[in-house]
């Protein structure tokens, strides 16, 4: 880096992008006054509880927040980028420090101290606001952005089969971010290990784009700066090799239980027109992975995912409940790949795990949703279906025998696309998050209505529809690498008042059936049912879709909860209004 940081346009560069348009003056002031402060790995910018009011600007590096929380333990709040500011509230409200922050790979700061920050308000008071101005806009923040971290701009590789020539993958996914102008620079063994530790550092830092350091398990040295380089580890391995924990693992101790420990990506690799996967689960035996990606190769839809992933620009679905009107979903999510929205991670909860599952299992071809469509409604999955009503109305095996016959032994880690479904553990009255095991097994917990249907036992305890706790899991998607959230609800969050003044006798209702004078207007025995069960997390729903890029409440009147008899329209429906949505999305915010 340059020592004098007044000139160096990275440094401008930074300023400009997290202040906004400033004069020079006002910047050669800024980056004269402070000071760059340079950190090792695992040294502390500031302890919680310090009552040092300086704010910091990270020129280079990479940081984590930690703090002691009620539990007393230590918790990682997450990572803070090239380009962030750290510490700007203790500057304008002198409160002590709420968390702790350490460098977990070599970086650099500028620090401000508050009288050098007068100094510079005083001569260009614009600074003061453009700097208020971004606090106001980070507290206005919704919840998405907040945990949204600073993507990687140091990525370390490692091929666990190093007689492999993964080149065909590697080459894709260069090409795929060369077309969206991100640039790539790849330091390896042979270029780079005999350099300084300046001169690869220097050279990471002055390069724009992303930084691929790519390690050799014959010289562990050379790896070992990878990884103390990297902002994140990415492991790529034949998907069908040996799943055991090779030598360099070992060697990197990339498991251990350290703060530092940067995030792992794990790049399971397959071959063109690859089988469905199957037994993912091996590969994490012995492994902390934070995430798993399945990858075919020149397979378009896999490598535009992984650089989308890379990047934090994935795209997320979230699916809520609402019985046969699940459908739509299916509608929903034909309608978002015919206009060029590819989904990389899907949830949904009851009926949005059931139909949003089933279509992630079909890796969204068309030709097998259609056919599942048609082949479960014709199933008649939720008739014929009753019995002794001491735990349930419905015994629910037809449910479950349909979902086996189609699924069988699959786990939900095997599918081509991050899925996860949401239930409520009884036992323990607490949302249940599956990201792993039998899909059949763990969509049944999602989908099991109490009442209706009997509660599943997954490790010795029960769970029951997860609607009961949030019915549209959008914090969820949170945990995962994306940017942009599209969530569909099925139940209206708006009033409907009725038009009567007592609820009609069951005599009363049934006349008005026969007749055919639709005198009353009320929904039927499992709709009270369902949507009372989930009152409570729709009111989570509310709070939470403001984290949202696009949220859609479909309008489905007149289609009631088991109403599979009509899936074709309450799926054309969907299709229809996502088309709408998408239609109407505002130019200047479209994402895709």
């Amino acid at each position: 880096m340059d020592p004098n940081i007044s000139h160096n346009p990275h440094n401008r560069a930074i300023l400009v992008k997290l202040l906004g348009e400033l004069d020079e003056e006002v910047l050669t002031q800024i980056l004269e006054k402070g000071k760059a402060i340079e950190l090792d790995t695992g040294s502390f910018l500031f302890h919680q509880g310090d009552l040092d009011n300086s704010i910091y600007i990270v020129l280079s590096g990479r940081f984590r927040a930690l703090a002691t929380q009620s539990d007393g333990h230590l918790h990682a709040l997450g990572d803070i980028g090239e380009g962030e500011p750290i510490g700007e509230f203790a500057l304008f409200m002198g409160e002590p420090r709420s968390a702790s922050v350490v460098a977990i790979r070599k970086s650099v700061v500028l620090e401000l101290k508050e009288n050098e920050y007068l100094e510079i308000v005083a001569k260009f008071p614009a600074f003061s606001t453009k700097l208020t101005r971004f606090v106001v806009n980070r507290l206005r923040r919704n919840v998405l952005q907040q945990h949204l971290e600073a993507p990687a701009k140091n990525i370390a590789v490692i091929n666990l089969q190093s007689e492999n020539d993964i080149s065909e993958y590697t080459d894709a996914i260069k090409a795929q971010f060369e077309s969206l102008n991100v640039s790539i620079q790849i330091l390896d063994h042979d270029s780079h290990a005999e350099m300084e530790l300046q001169q690869v550092y220097d050279a990471l830092e002055q390069h724009e784009g992303l930084n691929f350091l790519v390690c050799n398990d014959e010289d562990l040295d050379w790896s070992r700066r990878c990884i103390i380089y990297a902002d994140l580890v990415v492991l790529a391995s034949d998907f069908y090799a040996d799943s055991k924990i090779h030598e360099i693992e070992r060697h990197l101790d990339l498991y251990s239980q350290n703060i530092l420990n940067k995030k792992i990506y794990l790049l399971l690799l397959h071959p063109e027109e690859a089988k469905f996967p199957e037994n993912t689960r091996r590969w994490f035996e012995d492994r902390k992975i934070d995430l798993h990606i399945h990858y075919r190769k020149h397979h378009g839809p896999d490598i535009r995912r992984f650089a989308r992933i890379l990047s934090n620009k994935a795209i997320g679905l979230v699916l809520g409940g609402g019985g046969a009107k699940g459908f739509a979903h299916l509608g929903v999510i034909k309608s978002l790949y015919d206009n060029g929205v590819e989904i990389d991670f899907l949830g949904g909860t009851s009926a949005g795990a059931l139909y949003g599952l089933t279509a992630s299992f079909c890796d969204f071809d068309r030709k097998m949703i259609d056919f599942y469509s048609h082949d479960s409604a014709s199933s008649k999955l939720t008739k014929n279906d009753f019995t002794i009503p001491l735990i349930s109305i419905m015994s629910g095996k037809k449910m479950t025998n349909y979902l086996k016959k189609m699924m069988g032994n699959t786990h939900l880690e095997d599918f081509w696309v991050g899925s996860y479904c949401v239930s409520t553990n009884y036992s323990n009255a607490s949302a249940k998050v599956h990201e792993r095991g039998l899909a059949w097994k763990q969509i049944e917990a999602s989908i099991a209505i109490p009442g209706i249907y009997p509660p599943v036992v997954i490790d010795k305890e029960l769970h029951v529809d997860g609607g009961v706790v949030d019915n549209l899991p959008i914090e969820t998607m949170y945990n995962y690498p994306v940017q942009h959230i599209i969530a569909i609800s099925l139940t209206q969050l708006r009033s409907q008042p009725v038009d009567f003044d007592e609820t009609p006798s069951a005599s009363k209702l049934l006349l008005s059936k026969i007749t055919g004078k639709k005198k009353f207007r009320i929904p039927g025995i499992a709709s009270i049912l369902v949507n009372s069960l989930t009152l409570n997390s729709r009111q989570k729903q509310e709070m939470t879709k403001s984290g949202v890029e696009l949220y859609l409440e479909l309008d489905l009147k007149g289609i009631g909860m088991l109403d599979d008899t009509r899936w074709r329209e309450i799926v054309q429906k969907g299709y229809d209004q996502m088309k709408n949505a998408l239609e109407n999305f505002p130019e200047e915010k479209r994402f895709w």
